[in-house]
């Protein structure tokens, strides 16, 4: 293939399994959640033990991956270039420049994501942290090196970290349906508010599809109640 030619094809080489059957819900940034895993499953041809060899050497893997579910058309002619978005962290009202943020409405529809790596089972990787639906095609996978990946003296702009959490209520109950392994990740994600900042609408009955469940809840001010768990359907969710 010429380089320097305009388009150039991406092929995946692996898919993510993760508790997110659709975007509502997912952390917005990758390490946000702690306990909250998934694996990263090497698609054929690529699915050779060799592929691996060493990656356990490192304990964080940065993965390439596509927004796959609200991908641009980049072949479409003309193609409509948008130079500005606007970030929720700026509250919708002010703009930035789309290669000044991690916007999915970006020309090429790449994501970046750094996460642990917890450990290799033949040619599928597991890993925390990971801020991906289930599904999304991984094109690469690279080892982070901290000597030269790792800024601690970085500026993070407008995207800093959010301050407040909400409180979050669950009745035991409820609580108990929850495997116990997803307890922990849930509660966090909860609280860190999965609602979008467009979308917080006082008395709004929210459903979150998460490992397989539906977390049915609510929020007033700062507070989080969970009225309902029941089984994830998966007709009504997108993969």
């Amino acid at each position: 293939m010429n380089q320097s030619s305009e388009f150039y094809t991406l092929r995946s080489i692996a898919h993510i399994r993760s508790d997110f059957p659709e975007k509502f819900g997912i952390p917005r940034q990758p390490g946000l959640v702690p306990g909250l895993t998934a694996e990263i499953v090497l698609d054929p041809p690529f699915n050779d033990p060799d592929a691996l060899r060493r990656i356990t050497e490192f304990s964080h893997i940065w993965l390439i991956w596509g927004f796959s579910r609200n991908a641009l058309d980049m072949t479409e002619e003309p193609f409509s270039f948008a130079p500005l978005i606007t970030p929720p962290r700026l509250g919708g009202k002010e703009k930035a420049g789309v290669f000044a943020s991690r916007s999915p409405y970006r020309p090429n529809s790449l994501g970046l994501s750094s996460v642990r790596l917890l450990g290799v089972s033949g040619t599928t990787l597991l890993v925390e942290g990971a801020d991906l639906a289930d599904g999304t095609p991984i094109y690469d996978i690279k080892p982070y090196v901290p000597y030269s990946d790792a800024h601690p003296d970085a500026a993070g702009g407008f995207a800093v970290p959010e301050a407040k959490t909400l409180r979050v209520s669950f009745p035991p109950e409820l609580l108990e349906r929850v495997p116990d392994e997803k307890k922990a990740p849930l509660l966090s994600l909860l609280a860190q508010d999965p609602r979008g900042a467009y979308e917080k609408q006082p008395g709004y009955v929210y459903g979150l599809a998460f490992a397989g469940m539906d977390i049915r809840f609510t929020v007033a001010d700062d507070l989080l109640t969970v009225f309902d768990v029941v089984p994830a359907d998966p007709s009504k969710h997108v993969k």
